[in-house]
C-alpha cells in the first residue's frame, strides 16, 4: 500500500503559516499583544494537558478494560 500526500495538504499548510504571519502582523495595530496571545495559547495547551487528557485516557482505558472482562 502506497501512502502519497496530496498537494492540497501542503497548500493547506502554506495557507495557514500565511495565515498566522499576516495575524502576527496585523494584530498589533489593533493595540493586542502577540506574546501575550502565545502564552495564553501555551497556558491552554498545558492546562488540558494536565487535566483533561488524563481523564480522557482513564476512559479509554476503563472501557478497555470492561470490553476484556465482558470477553
Amino acid at each position: 500500500m502506497q501512502i502519497s500526500v496530496s498537494k492540497w495538504a501542503w497548500r493547506d499548510i502554506i495557507l495557514g503559516f500565511i495565515f498566522i504571519a499576516v495575524l502576527y502582523i496585523t494584530l498589533p495595530y489593533f493595540g493586542i499583544n502577540t506574546l501575550s496571545i502565545a502564552l495564553a495559547l501555551m497556558g491552554v495547551v498545558e492546562w488540558a494537558t494536565k487535566f483533561i487528557l488524563p481523564w480522557i485516557v482513564l476512559f479509554w482505558g476503563i472501557r478497555l478494560i470492561k470490553n476484556l472482562e465482558s470477553k
